[in-house]
């Protein structure tokens, strides 16, 4: 029996040591935060110190107190070996962790400001790599940033997002060899981008975000509303003899067929995007406020 007892006692206290380490975590971050706010930055850091002193704390825990060590020694005490030390516990502590590739960004630049640049181009080629690898056993380097191959595929690819007359520009050799010393040109300035945190500029946020609302629009268009769009040679000939005057100044339909097809097949499409807005704003009970709008 005492030895029983014995052990619901260790359990005790080993839940009672859990309970007190959460709140010596908690008040000791709440201090260092306060700390922080009013610019003790070197205090800051010693109060979140105080948490990688306690024996027991999680993984996870220990790696967001590096990384909060991290940001102050990097932003605040301009101490680049220090922040480059605490990114590194960081990363090394909970690689998957959501603030992970701010981590490496950082790093990269503590590294960069403190000389260190083989390692920063190391870190680098981690972080802002390239986009794409050889497509097939056919596919080339072209150039080479930091030791990093850059494929003929991915310069193909850039090329053909180009519109079509633009394209036209780039079939020779000669064209080719000046538009990859382009775009090695850009790919260090995003290294440079990233390295400096242009990342994390709220207008560069902003416009990204409004740049993915319309590519995820974009296909959802191309994926749902387009194939309702449905068009026959007699449509596409009754909307010219409806329009033939006033539209096409009465040129005979051959020669004007290929124009008026896109001409409806325009008009069906914004026809059948209005009927499926309309659609999904009895849905969502949507509420036009027009009086507010000043």
């Amino acid at each position: 029996m005492l030895g029983l007892g014995l052990i619901i006692c260790l359990a005790f206290v080993s839940c009672m040591n859990t309970t007190d380490y959460g709140e010596a975590i908690e008040r000791h971050k709440k201090l260092a935060g306060e700390l922080r706010d009013n610019r003790l930055y070197s205090a800051a850091v010693l109060e979140y110190a105080r948490i990688l002193d306690i024996e027991g704390i999680e993984k996870k825990t220990r790696a967001n107190v590096n990384y909060l060590m991290a940001r102050i020694y990097f932003e605040h005490l301009l101490d680049y070996e220090q922040a480059a030390a605490h990114y590194v516990r960081a990363q090394t502590l909970d690689p998957d962790a959501s603030f992970s590739d701010e981590v490496g960004r950082k790093l990269v630049a503590s590294l960069e400001k403190m000389g260190n640049i083989v390692d920063a181009r190391r870190q680098l080629d981690q972080v802002a790599n390239l986009d794409a690898g050889p497509r097939d056993d056919k596919d080339v380097a072209v150039a080479r940033i930091g030791g990093v191959p850059f494929y003929m595929s991915e310069i193909t690819d850039r090329i053909q997002a180009l519109p079509v007359e633009v394209q036209q520009r780039y079939l020779s050799r000669e064209a080719k060899i000046e538009f990859v010393h382009q775009q090695v040109g850009l790919e260090l300035i995003y290294h440079a981008a990233v390295r400096e945190n242009y990342g994390d500029d709220p207008e560069v946020k902003r416009r990204q975000h409004l740049f993915y609302k319309q590519l995820l629009v974009d296909r959802y268009v191309v994926d749902k509303v387009i194939p309702q769009v449905q068009i026959d040679n007699s449509d596409v000939h009754n909307y010219y003899l409806a329009n033939k005057t006033a539209r096409y100044q009465n040129a005979p339909f051959d020669s004007v067929r290929a124009q008026a097809f896109m001409d409806y097949q325009s008009e069906k499409t914004q026809s059948a995007f209005g009927d499926y807005i309309n659609r999904l704003a009895q849905t969502e009970r949507v509420e036009f406020l027009d009086h507010n709008v000043k």
